[in-house]
């Protein structure tokens, strides 16, 4: 092939291969050749020629009028490569020819491709950025004279604007996404800020001239809002707000106008001049009528412009709205709220209607703020004025947050529907905010707007749900005590005909579960919810939101439920019995069962058991005697996780403390009924675990089946506690056999909760040792070839030996126990790429280093094995784990320094003294440096001069400020 032929490219760099010709057949094979092979080739080819010292110059033989574009475009983009990223490649005397060149080529390209000037001028704003202040002072000024003072063929003044505006446009732009060192940066800021006013006086008089060109108008609108994002004076720009405050008024530049106030009023220094923004807030209400006749007219565009506009005002400038609402700007204030209320209440349905409202949301939040935080003269007289306009968005979200009709609901897309839900949820979190203003009134305020509605003869469902979905909101916020209009609402829903729809019903269902904590201070409303609820627990349709709201209510509430106790039981198991719930709801109702069963009599209790969980297990039994499936094991894990929620919930033992009405410092204990009998779940353990036996023979190989087992025997254990006791070595000989088969993580989760609560007993003490020693035995043998293979289960096994070590030390007294195997997984596993596990073995290793003096043979483990563990520790810190895994492992290092010293010193000179031993972030005099350290003070300042970031350093300090306190 050619050595031209740039489907195989030739040499870069000096090379023969690069020239005018081979540059320019590359760049049409790129964009014209319909071999995406080739495309690819010239594409890498024309990557390495641009970056090139040759570059510097063929890309000027590129940039003649008679090329195609894409070889212009291909050169200018060359030259802004060069000057952006191989500024060194000049030297100093080559600047100004450079800078004359690139002036010639946009003057000659203005009136030529639009994109080929645009990139001429980002090159010379790169020169710009390169040269400004040193070598080039007063650049600003100087581009603008040289603009304006050429004299060229065929250059008229809309051309030289042109070239003019795009260059003074892009010069901000590249600025911000430069990559200037910080010194060079600030240098550069400051000079572009010299050179504001004499850009805002171009843009300005071209502005306010009659006769200059709309695309000239529009060019200058852009400069304006490139510049004013470098946080200058508002003083200085108040000729340029006066007159885009006249020019919102020409539809064809009022999107630019728009956004350049908008970027006026967010600087971050804008907060120093309330009088520009005042003057601002003048101009704004003026534009009224042209906002109205866009709403009028539905000309959506425009109304959003002035939205945002008057949304960003009042969130960048709250302050200013506080201060002028009790003065000389009280009336300006209040027609700025109507308009902001406004946006609110614009008609239709978001998003289809319209997409508007949303927008004014965070303002009633910022504004909320500012007037919580005023002082207590100032708050009281800002609450009068602005509370009636919080009233007045309450009742616009009503309406916005109602859904359309049933038939133009269907009809939206799935995008619209969820774009819509989350639009509820924005209106939720406003109507939480505003209680935190309004207080108990506005619920009572909602309370009058629905008891209207409910009364009214032609009452649709959609303003009933949005009022209920408003006191859901408010109730969702906590804090409400003492509002004698919720007695009255809940009162007041017998009279609504929930049948209507869906999300009426569960947006009343959904409420009342937001009320629980209400309703454990105000129980005689129960009567009225607790129907409400039960009746949607058998509807299937309505028992995921019914069943929420009553597991919700059944918490706060227990020792208020035994009225209604029998009610909810039979509910509950004709619900169970129908078999036509989904898994999460089944699991939940089971769980409502258990809390419910906690506030009767101990005979009652295994009376409703023997009902409702006999059938359970009946299923569970078949279930598993039938052949493996999807469908078998789904049933197998519902059932699984529902008598482990049962048996979670079912504690007669509990503590439940109750809040004082009286007294907001004072609380009382409660006891129940059967607290002082067998826990039930005692009771019923024994026909549970033959089923779980007759599950774990024929699925013992499947982890979900057996995470669900185990789930269960933890939360059994949770209940017992130590009531667990009688079942402990049945179930310790069922995790060795599990565990023996297949290992799992969540066995040794169950197997530490029994060696926390039993490792001390000693009736069964030598069943928990038996079952430690298995379990250590069986994860040996996984060792080493198996571990990036089981690195969940590694982490679970260390996980339970580090609590092992905290909190029950002498079951490792057991000689049976291999320390050193031990202490060689833990090293095995901090080896492993895996974050967690990373971080479990550090967490293992800090707990053996703190404890090893309370047991000699892991003191003579560390011994034998530390200096391992340090220099994996010293590799890692020294860059060889991911950065977020430093600080375990610096933790692993801190109590090395603190508690393991003597040896410590002896096994860090010999690592440091071996050449051999890498540390990538320790130079070669450092280590020399450390050889002789011979004190924990000296050890922890070595920690911190390695220099491996500021997890690294905290040890050292750490470690200082202990050894200070010794």
């Amino acid at each position: 092939m050619a050595a031209n032929d740039p489907t195989s490219p030739p040499a870069v760099g000096g090379q023969a291969g690069v020239t005018e010709k081979t540059i320019e057949e590359a760049i049409l094979k790129l964009y014209y050749d319909p071999n995406p092979a080739v495309k690819d080739v010239a594409q890498r080819w024309l990557f390495a020629v641009q970056r090139s010292p040759e570059a510097w110059q063929f890309a000027w033989e590129l940039l003649v009028p008679n090329k195609r574009p894409e070889i212009q475009f291909f050169g200018a983009s060359a030259l802004c490569l060069k000057i952006s990223k191989f500024w060194k490649e000049l030297s100093p005397e080559q600047y100004d020819t450079l800078r004359t060149k690139l002036f010639e080529k946009i003057f000659l390209f203005s009136t030529g491709e639009k994109i080929v000037l645009r990139r001429l001028c980002v090159a010379l704003s790169a020169f710009t950025l390169n040269t400004a202040p040193e070598v080039w002072p007063d650049a600003i000024a100087g581009s603008i004279d040289t603009f304006q003072q050429v004299n060229s063929t065929g250059l008229d003044e809309v051309h030289k604007c042109t070239a003019l505006l795009e260059f003074l446009t892009v010069l901000p732009e590249e600025f911000h996404s430069s990559a200037l060192p910080q010194g060079r940066r600030a240098a550069v800021r400051s000079e572009l800020q010299k050179g504001f006013q004499k850009v805002m006086t171009v843009v300005q008089s071209l502005l306010s001239q009659a006769n200059t060109p709309p695309e000239i108008q529009l060019l200058s609108l852009r400069c304006l809002a490139s510049w004013v994002k470098l946080d200058v004076p508002l003083l200085e720009m108040q000729p340029i707000i006066d007159i885009l405050c006249q020019m919102i008024h020409n539809q064809d530049v009022f999107e630019l106008c728009i956004e350049a106030l908008i970027e006026i009023i967010s600087q971050p220094s804008s907060h120093k001049y309330p009088d520009t923004i005042r003057k601002l807030l003048g101009h704004l209400l003026l534009a009224k009528d042209m906002l109205n006749n866009a709403v009028d007219n539905r000309d959506m565009d425009i109304v959003e412009g002035f939205c945002r506009l008057m949304v960003s005002l009042g969130e960048n400038h709250s302050k200013i709205l506080i201060t002028e609402c009790t003065g000389n700007g009280q009336e300006a204030v209040a027609e700025y709220m109507k308009i902001v209320v406004g946006f609110s209440v614009i008609s239709g349905h978001y998003p289809v209607d319209e997409t508007i409202s949303t927008i004014p949301l965070i303002f009633w939040y910022t504004l909320q703020d500012e007037i919580l935080s005023c002082d207590k003269d100032h708050f009281v007289r800002c609450v009068q004025f602005f509370v009636p306009y919080y009233y007045e968005l309450i009742e616009a979200l009503l309406v916005k947050a109602q859904y359309p009709s049933d038939k133009e609901y269907t009809s939206w897309t799935l995008e619209e529907k969820e774009q819509f839900r989350c639009y509820r949820q924005d209106i939720s979190d406003t109507f939480m905010n505003c209680f935190s203003l309004l207080h108990e009134p506005l619920l009572s305020h909602i309370y009058t707007i629905l008891m209207r509605i409910v009364q009214s003869p032609d009452t649709q469902w959609q303003p009933v749900e949005s009022c209920l979905f408003a006191f859901q909101s408010v109730a969702e916020g906590g804090n409400i005590r003492d509002c004698p209009c919720l007695n009255d609402l809940f009162r007041l829903l017998g009279q609504v005909d929930m049948s209507q729809t869906y999300e009426l019903s569960a947006t009343s269902l959904n409420m009342l579960g937001a009320f629980s904590e209400w309703l454990c201070y105000n129980t005689e409303s129960l009567e009225v919810v607790i129907p409400l609820l039960v009746h949607g627990i058998n509807e299937p349709s309505l028992c995921s939101p019914a069943s929420m709201a009553l597991k919700a209510i059944a918490t706060e509430c227990i020792f208020e439920l035994a009225p209604y106790a029998e009610t909810i039981l039979t509910s509950c198991q004709q619900a169970l019995a129908a078999n036509n719930l989904k898994s999460k709801d089944s699991i939940r109702v089971m769980s409502i069962v258990g809390v419910v069963l906690s506030t009767m009599k101990l005979e009652d209790i295994m009376s409703y058991l023997e009902a409702i969980l006999n059938p359970q297990l009946g299923v569970l039994e078949t279930a598993a005697k039938e052949e493996p499936s999807p469908s078998n094991k789904s049933t197998i894990v519902t059932k699984l996780n529902m008598l482990a929620f049962l048996c979670h919930s079912l504690d007669v033992k509990r503590d439940i403390i109750l809040d004082d009405v009286e007294s907001d410092n004072e609380t009382s204990k409660i006891t129940l009924p059967a607290a002082a009998g067998p826990q039930p779940v005692l009771l019923i353990l024994p026909s549970i675990l033959p089923v779980l036996e007759q599950v774990l023979n024929v699925w013992v190989q499947d982890t979900g089946v057996v995470e669900a087992v185990c789930s269960l025997l933890q939360r059994c254990s949770r209940t017992l506690l130590d009531d667990f006791k009688p079942m402990s070595s049945h179930l310790c000989q069922l995790i060795g056999q599990i565990y023996s088969t297949i290992p799992q993580s969540s066995v040794l989760e169950l197997a530490e909760q029994i060696f926390i609560l039993f490792g001390s007993d000693e009736d069964i003490k030598p069943v928990v040792h038996g079952l430690l020693v298995q379990l250590c035995n069986k994860t040996f043998t996984l060792l080493p070839q198996g571990a990036r293979d089981s690195t969940d289960v590694l982490q679970g096994f260390l996980s339970m030996c580090k609590n092992i070590l905290r909190k029950q030390i002498d079951l490792l007294t057991n000689p049976e126990i291999q320390l050193p195997s031990l202490f060689q997984c833990g090293l095995i596993a901090i080896t492993l790429p895996e974050d967690h596990t990373i971080k479990t073995a550090c967490a293992f290793f800090v707990a053996w280093i703190t404890n090893n003096g309370k047991h000699s043979g892991l003191q003579e483990c560390l011994q034998q094995q530390g200096k391992s563990l340090l220099e994996i520790i010293l590799k890692g810190i020294s860059g060889a784990v991911a950065r977020r895994s430093v600080e375990n492992m610096a933790d692993v290092l801190y109590v090395m320094v603190k508690d393991g010293f003597p040896i410590f010193s002896t096994w860090i000179n010999e690592l440091l003294s071996n050449p051999q031993f890498e540390l990538p972030l320790v130079s070669k005099d450092q280590r020399i440096t450390l050889e002789g350290l011979y004190s924990v003070t000296y050890m922890c300042e070595w920690v911190t001069y390695m220099g491996a970031g500021k997890c690294v350093e905290r040890v050292g300090k750490t470690a200082r400020e202990d050894k200070r306190r010794q």
